[in-house]
């Protein structure tokens, strides 16, 4: 992912084929608005205010999207003060305006998704419990079904979780269908550790 700031209410995000790999998400499934994509696009507005100082504050977002053949695709990101200025955005691009999606900013407090990873055995749960004791924020549980240990994290600020992913994903395997998931081991799996997981494995195992 690279970012260039173009002047002060915009910026271009490049997602090349790595990103697309590793977040599952093409030009299509952006435009349609999928869970994956959104995951991306504020993973790649915080890295937009930590490496360029790109801020959204309570401004609506602009989104072009752009197809760079077999390199992947870019976002122009417009930030728009105030409706004035989303009209004449609008007015300008004319035809164009189908390709493009309004975003607002994200509220806080809003229900992040949910995530669960799924162990092999209990001394991988504690390996990666250990590594992420001090990243990881909000709830957490932890489930056996089926021989295999799942751990079930809640966080409380969906941009802090991707440094938890990649740590665990040395431990681990993300479930896909975390929701449906979930539903299985309510039904069917064993509570272990009915709340604060990850602080319980932490001090008394890891």
């Amino acid at each position: 992912m690279r970012i260039e700031r173009l002047d002060k209410n915009k910026i271009k995000i490049v997602i090349g084929n790595d990103d697309i790999r590793m977040w599952n998400v093409d030009l299509k499934n952006f435009t349609d608005n999928t869970p994956e994509a959104q995951d991306m696009f504020w993973f790649a507005l915080k890295r937009a205010e930590q490496d360029v100082n790109f801020t959204v504050g309570k401004a609506q977002l602009l989104v072009e999207t752009i197809q760079l053949g077999e390199e992947g695709f870019a976002m122009l990101v417009s930030r728009l003060e105030n409706e004035e200025e989303l009209a004449e955005a609008l007015l300008k691009m004319g035809k164009q305006v189908r390709h493009a999606e309004v975003k607002t900013r994200r509220k806080r407090g809003v229900c992040v998704p949910l995530r669960i990873f799924k162990f092999g055995d209990f001394e991988d749960v504690c390996r990666g419990v250990w590594e992420i004791r001090e990243a990881y924020l909000g709830t957490s549980k932890l489930w056996k079904y089926n021989g295999e240990f799942y751990l079930e994290l809640m966080p409380v600020d969906s941009f802090g979780i991707f440094e938890t992913e990649n740590i665990l994903s040395e431990f681990s395997e993300k479930d896909k269908r975390p929701i449906f998931m979930q539903g299985v081991l309510n039904e069917h799996g064993k509570l272990l550790i009915e709340s604060d997981a990850v602080a319980v494995i932490a001090q008394n195992f890891a």
